[in-house]
């Protein structure tokens, strides 16, 4: 599914197995989680988060991957908010991710505006020379009073 949908680079695909296979070996709520979609025993897609290191509450969207057949059917707001509701009930309360900003991304990054994610920053040739990194959050619940 990483090589199908054409986003990943080699080096991107396999950094998500070793994480995928991490979240599936420690199934530790306070590491990496792990959340398909299936349809008829096929994976349609997954998405991976996990608690940010030294934040009090914010947790990083490591990975989405939609199968390419699967787009624009709801998977992915589905797994979005399926790793909120996680995010929340494990202490969270803000989410972040980051992608590229290279034009073949803009549906991704209009994917993330669409469920509510705003635009923090950009940090230019962050992945590699005219590949921006994009940082995007949610805040997911508000401060405790």
């Amino acid at each position: 599914m990483l090589s199908r949908c054409g986003a990943f680079s080699r080096e991107e695909t396999l950094v998500a197995l070793e994480v995928f296979d991490a979240g599936i070996a420690s199934p530790d709520p306070e590491g990496y989680a792990l959340f398909g979609a299936d349809a008829g025993g096929e994976l349609l897609g997954y998405i991976c988060v996990g608690r940010v290191p030294m934040t009090a509450s914010t947790w990083d969207m490591y990975w989405l991957c939609i199968q390419p057949d699967a787009l624009r059917r709801g998977v992915g707001r589905s797994l979005v908010g399926h790793a909120e509701s996680h995010v929340v009930a494990h202490g969270g309360r803000r989410l972040a991710v980051q992608t590229s900003g290279r034009a073949d991304y803009a549906p991704v990054r209009a994917f993330y505006a669409a469920v509510g994610y705003k635009l923090a920053g950009r940090i230019p040739d962050y992945f590699h020379e005219r590949d921006d990194g994009l940082f995007y959050y949610r805040v997911l619940r508000d401060p405790s009073p």
